[in-house]
This record gives C-alpha cells, structure tokens and sequence, in this order.
C-alpha cells in the first residue's frame, strides 16, 4: 500500500487520503420499531441510497486515495491476532455480551466484520438466545456517516467519543484501526484521550474543525460536551505548546443542528459556508476563543466565530445556507444545506436539492458541476483558480440527516 502519513492541518488542504463506508444493509436492517434507537426520523432504501453515494464515491476516487472502514478493519482481524483479541474484548466488555466471545473468537476475519457492521441476529445464531431481542449485535446503522468516530488532526489520528450507547462500537472498531493498522502505527499516529477523562465526556467528528494547524473549532451541544473538549485539549496539549479552540454552543433542537458542521464549514481560506440566524444572530449561543499555552486555557467570550477567527488572524467570507431568505435558509439547513466537504481549497461538494445555497454560491463565483460530469470526464474539471461546487442528487441519502462532509473522514490533507 501506498504510504500516508496522516497529516491533515485544515479543512481545505488538497484531499490525500478519506475513509468511508459504503451503505449496506445494516440500513435495511432498521425497523418503525428501532427508528428512534438508530437515531433516524425515517426509514432509508439500501439500493436507492447505495446508488446516490456511488456519486460521492467515484468524485473523491478521481481525486484522492479513497479507504474503505470495512476492508480496513477486515485486514487487520486477518492479519494481527492481538488486534482481534483487542476488539473482541472491548466489545464483549462494553456491550455486555460475554456469551458471544468464543463465537467471534472462532469467526473468519470475513464473518467477524460483517457481523460488527451489519449486526449478528438471533436467527443467525440459533444455539445462542436472548428473549425478545431480534439481534444479539446491533446494527451499526449510522456508520456511512464516519466523520463523527474519528478525527486526525497535526499528524495524530484519534477515535471521539459517542453521546448514544448505538453508536459507541463505532468508536471501539475506529480506535482499534487507528491503534493496529499499519497505516497508523508506521508514524505512531494513534491518540486516545478518553482512559483519563470522565466518564460524561463526549466529542463526536461532526463537532470537531481544524480551521489551521493550531486553530480548532468545536461545537458543543446535544453531542459533544466541555468534558469532551477538556479531553481534547489536554491530549493535544502533551505534544503542542500553544494552539487555539473556539467553542459554539448549539441548540439541541431540532435535530438538524445536531453538530457544527451542519451550520458552519470551510470552503477555501478565507470563504465558510454557515447559517446566519445560528452563527451570526443565535446570541444565546455562546462563542468562546480559549488560548491553550503550556496547558494553561486562558477563555474569552466572542460575539461569533467569525470575530473570534478575525481575532485568529483567519478572516473569513462567508456565504450563507440559503442564501438572503430566512425561509430559504432554514429549508435548506435542514436539508444539510451548509454541510460541504471540502476536496480541494475552493473545490467543495454538496447536495444538489438545496438550490438556494447553491444559487448562492455560484453568485459568490462558484462555478456549479454535477458529480455524475465529474465521474464521466476524462479531463480534469476542477481547475486551478476557478471556485467549483460539485453537486451530487440526494432524495435518500439526505433523509439520514446528513451531508457530504458527514460522510467523509479525512486523513491526509496537503498543507496550504
């Protein structure tokens, strides 16, 4: 395999490397019965959202080295016998199904991997029963969305930490990649804060920015919490002397605010996509620039996080979800309309179906090219100079309730 070196010091960088996960079954698996456990408010097709992410697939495949959490995952159980035990204990540990161990400690590699994303149901396992449960390992129904289970950061890659107990084997299966994996362990890349934090902390990769090398933004709500940002700053403390966290508090209703990056992202430089009625007029909602020097956190209270990375020396033009329109803007932001991952500095991609955003950011000189013309030519679309918002359609994908930079963890990214 080709070498990465994990070293991701903005949002904008050129993309190098990303992780993703493929919808799979494990969605089909979700029921009217499990839709509030799973974190949905409605049920997804499989095939019909399998068919829209091929569109964010064969984009970031023409750009970037594209991994896949499965087959990661599914190398190491083949190949590092103390990376299976490893995962097998904290999973038997932490969702309390001792009487599974010698199943999983017998299974292929193949089996054990598709049993931890896609769940392992009693009629699968027929000598094994537990009354009125239909699966003995749940469904890791959210699990395309791998931006919120790990995030790296200055060389240093990190598995966060879940608010909902459904999603926490996320984290178990990200920490063990990132703990055994070669691609990890050949620059000792892992880092794991969360053995001396307290037990409330939560820090989920939806809520986590690098804005630059040591400038980080995180939101705190109804997912990540000051805990989890303490452990954050103590961990990065050990090996950085001075660096800067902005904190946003967001509300935890309705549920499309449910991370940062659904109401703020960066798109180049100096251009952010954000939600004006949240970041520049939400007063209630308290922005905080804290100044991290030799791990004393010195705070002060912002008006916003543009001011707060004006005082950072990051001054930012920003381009609202949804353009002029309050209406506007509130329809689209629940539609993940200020969610875009950024491929390059200015070259960014997002759901097609928010039209006013878009609109919006062909005014500011975005030229708009849907995925389906980046995947068939055979030229370069994305040309240097020339601002470019990659479009992709999304009827079922953005019933997730999520976007393009939800569904994507970067890795590697070139300095800027």
């Amino acid at each position: 395999m080709e070498q990465i070196h994990t070293s991701l010091n903005s949002e904008v960088g050129a993309l190098e490397a990303v992780i993703l996960h493929r919808p799979g079954i494990e969605i089909e698996r979700m029921t009217p019965t499990t839709i509030k456990e799973a974190l949905y408010s409605d049920l997804l097709s499989e095939s019909i959202a399998k068919k829209e992410y091929l569109q964010l697939e064969g984009v970031l495949a023409k750009y970037t080295k594209v991994l896949y959490i499965d087959d990661l995952l599914g190398e190491l159980l083949a190949t590092n016998a103390e990376a299976k035990e490893f995962l097998i204990d904290t999973v038997c540990r932490v969702e309390k199904i001792e009487e599974l161990r010698v199943l999983f400690t017998q299974a292929s590699s193949s089996d054990l991997t598709k049993w931890l994303i896609e769940g392992l149901s009693k009629d699968e396992v027929k000598d094994i029963y537990r009354t009125n449960e239909d699966y003995l390992l749940t469904p890791l129904y959210n699990i395309y969305f791998t931006r919120d289970i790990g995030v790296s950061f200055n060389g240093k890659s990190m598995p966060t930490q879940m608010a909902t107990r459904v999603r926490r084997r996320e984290n178990i299966i990200t920490d063990v990649i990132f703990r055994y994996h070669p691609i990890f362990t050949q620059i000792d890349a892992h880092s794991y804060p969360w053995d001396k934090a307290p037990k409330n902390a939560i820090l989920e990769g939806g809520d986590f920015l690098v804005a630059a090398e040591n400038i980080f933004l995180i939101g705190m709500g109804g997912r990540s919490n000051q805990a989890g940002v303490d452990a954050f700053i103590a961990e990065k403390a050990k090996y950085t002397s001075l660096f800067y966290v902005v904190t946003q508090e967001l509300p935890t209703f309705p549920e499309s605010f449910i991370h940062l990056d659904m109401v703020f992202t960066l798109l180049d430089r100096d251009v952010c996509m954000l939600y004006a009625p949240l970041i520049l007029e939400g007063r209630k909602y308290k922005t905080t620039l804290l100044k991290v020097e030799n791990g004393v956190v010195t705070s002060r209270v912002e008006s916003n996080l543009l001011t707060a990375l004006q005082r950072l020396n990051m001054p930012m033009n920003p381009i609202y979800c949804g353009g002029s329109n309050r209406v506007y803007m509130d329809r689209d932001q629940w539609h993940s309309g200020a969610n875009f991952f950024t491929i390059a500095p200015g070259h960014i991609m997002g759901y097609e179906r928010n039209t006013h955003t878009i609109d919006a950011l062909h005014q500011a000189g975005f030229k708009v090219i849907s995925a389906n013309e980046i995947i068939a030519s055979k030229e370069n679309l994305l040309t240097p100079g020339q601002k470019t918002v990659i479009t992709l359609k999304s009827s079922e994908l953005v019933r997730g309730g999520g976007g393009c930079r939800c569904m994507t963890m970067p890795i590697q990214r070139k300095s800027i």
